[in-house]
């Protein structure tokens, strides 16, 4: 039977997840959704019938991501964007938000995508201090560019960690530097975790700038500049020439409250809260 190749997108809170990619004996993104798909709805008898676009760790928010599957041609035409996203709508669970559904051609790939964008709120992590606009500025566009970042990631065996950062900027709402977005087609494994904390220690003058310089620039002398957390890393957007990006206005967002002992606590509720509002403009807009 002719198959017709389904791309979708969504959000998810990352805390409730054990990460984006299927994984045996715990609770996954893809899983969630290959659970649907297969023993839900009964769509699909493949093993491994949903590619992703882009892999997130456990903890990680998602404001955008997508993905694909194949259904039978019939299927779909006879339920459409709108009959898709209601079946599959009502059956994922409440922590993933579906946004929209097309079809594409049969080779489209999800993990082939024009730009990802990732947001870091360094704000919420510990010893943070904003810094002035300029520095911070000048600190950021040290990671842009193509470089090799052995020293920014975990590194795999036989995989290139050579990538491209179109920008790195700070992340500015009502005035106040949040932390920073950083732009690329692809990301290496915990890079943009490693960039804030190497950021981290700039800003609490625990390094010189120039120790970032020299870990960016030579990538066969391991320099470890540290993790930092999951809890404040949100994929903001992944964009493909297929879909018109989701342009959404940022409601303000307010200081992590540190009078109380248990401030990031706090902060990780509302980081649930900068998505939620997220979630409803995009639903309500598109």
């Amino acid at each position: 039977m002719q198959k017709a190749r389904i791309a979708f997108r969504y959000g998810y809170f990352g805390d409730t997840f054990r990460g984006s990619q299927v994984q045996p004996d715990v609770e996954t993104v893809q899983g969630s959704f290959m659970h649907v798909f297969q023993k839900k709805l009964k769509w699909t008898n493949e093993r491994m019938p949903m590619a992703l676009s882009s892999r997130t760790d456990a903890g990680v928010h998602v404001r955008l991501n997508g993905g694909s599957i194949d259904l039978d041609e019939e299927r779909w035409n006879a339920m459409g964007p709108d009959g898709f996203l209601r079946a599959v709508g009502h059956q994922i669970p409440t922590s993933i938000s579906l946004f929209d559904a097309k079809r594409v051609d049969s080779d489209w790939s999800a993990r082939i995508s024009t730009g990802r964008t990732y947001r870091y709120r360094m704000e919420c992590m510990e010893g943070w201090i904003e810094p002035e606009l300029k520095a911070f500025t000048e600190l950021c566009s040290l990671f842009e560019g193509q470089h090799d970042w052995s020293n920014f990631c975990r590194r795999e065996p036989n995989r290139t960690t050579i990538r491209t950062v179109e920008f790195c900027r700070p992340w500015i709402n009502s005035g106040r530097i949040l932390g920073f977005e950083i732009n690329a087609t692809g990301f290496v494994w915990n890079q943009v975790r490693r960039i804030a904390s190497a950021m981290l220690l700039v800003i609490t003058n625990n390094i010189e700038i120039t120790r970032i310089v020299e870990a960016r620039d030579n990538p066969n002398i391991e320099i470890d500049l540290g993790l930092s957390e999951p809890d404040w890393l949100i994929l903001w957007n992944v964009s493909w020439d297929v879909f018109d990006d989701f342009i959404s206005e940022e409601p303000e967002i307010s200081a992590p409250d540190r009078t109380s002992k248990r401030w990031q606590e706090l902060a990780r509720l509302q980081q649930k809260e900068i998505l939620i509002r997220q979630f409803d403009i995009i639903q309500g807009r598109y």
